[in-house]
């Protein structure tokens, strides 16, 4: 019984870590700040919640589809899992484009953490992307245990602080700016948008990802859980922003219902979007480390040149970078999101 019991408690805190990550890798600096539910789901007013629900579905599915696939290769890695789904020469135009859209998010990731630092603490922003690329080095260094620990951590946090924020806020009055917005728009290939480009970097962390499952139904269900909670939290969140039209302008409108609702609680969430940044840019910059140390590398020297590396790119605007190229890997996720797709169809 008691053995029993260890081998339930091991199978559930693989399960949680598995979550975790891919929460943590979704949760950026544009969904935490509220920009990416803008864009996506608020304003489409009413028929954003149905886009929030598609994209809930997909990635509860994608997630336990692309852990499920990855748990039974011999190699846990994102080309390897592309082969298997792609085929070779697929996988390797791909894998090339899905490199380069982790090397840009985690360069987004330090140059969104150097404006927030710049921005709510005064402090020089090259010192908030050094700083956070620091962090990342040292969770690099400990590799997949690394990875799994900070986002066991701090994945809670981010999902207790969101929540507060948006189911404790005063609602305004009835939002009828929402109804001018664009109710009648085609929300449906903005929700596929939104998954895509998440499961670029989604995809490539839940691989190495699925080897913490105890089996392979386990390794699912960490993806499946991870899904459920996004589209949790998609909702809550998106529901606040649609009852506060007045931020609808605000760069960063959840970290501006968070200041409404007092010193504190701006100050802290604050923190919890800094957290958002930095889980994102850990799982993002930790896919780019494993491909740069399988030129030979030793990882802990792989984990410094992809820091250090960065840092000159993550000097340029915050919004430059999301502007330029979100949108164009989000065509290519959608490629992504067909071929899983078709895999467990084939498969069946």
């Amino acid at each position: 019984m008691c053995k029993r019991g260890e081998f339930l408690i091991k199978k559930a805190r693989s399960l949680l870590k598995i979550s975790a990550i891919y929460v943590g890798t979704v949760l950026g600096a544009g969904f935490a700040s509220g920009q990416e539910l803008f864009l996506f789901f608020v304003r489409f007013s009413n028929r954003g919640f149905l886009g929030c629900l598609v994209a809930g579905f997909l990635f509860a599915l994608l997630g336990g589809l692309v852990c499920r696939r990855a748990y039974r290769l011999s190699e846990k890695s994102h080309q390897a899992y592309l082969q298997a789904v792609f085929g070779r020469r697929l996988a390797q135009g791909l894998g090339y484009v899905t490199e380069v859209f982790l090397c840009v998010s985690f360069c987004v990731m330090l140059s969104g953490a150097g404006a927030l630092v710049a921005a709510q603490w005064g402090l020089p922003g090259l010192l908030g992307s050094a700083g956070t690329a620091l962090l990342c080095f040292l969770v690099f260094c400990y590799d997949l245990q690394g990875l799994s620990t900070i986002n066991l951590i701090l994945t809670p946090l981010m999902l207790l602080g969101m929540c507060f924020v948006s189911l404790f806020s005063e609602p305004e009055t009835v939002p009828t700016f929402a109804l001018r917005v664009n109710p009648d728009g085609v929300f449906f290939p903005y929700a596929l948008f939104y998954v895509g480009y998440n499961m670029l970097t989604g995809a490539a962390v839940l691989v190495p990802a699925s080897a913490l499952g105890t089996d392979k139904k386990t390794a699912a269900a960490g993806g499946v859980l991870g899904g459920v909670l996004l589209f949790g939290l998609t909702v809550i969140c998106t529901r606040a922003l649609f009852f506060h039209p007045s931020l609808w302008q605000e760069a960063l409108p959840l970290l501006s219902l968070a200041q409404r609702m007092g010193t504190v609680t701006g100050g802290a969430y604050a923190v919890v979007l800094y957290m958002a940044m930095l889980t994102t840019a850990v799982s993002t910059g930790f896919s780019v480390c494993r491909s740069v140390s399988r030129s030979g590398l030793p990882k802990k020297t792989a984990a410094g040149v992809v820091c250090l590396g960065a840092l000159p790119l993550s000097l340029v605007e915050f919004s430059v970078l999301v502007r330029y190229t979100y949108v164009f890997f989000g065509v290519l996720g959608i490629f992504l999101i067909a071929g899983i797709l078709w895999d467990w169809y084939h498969r069946q």
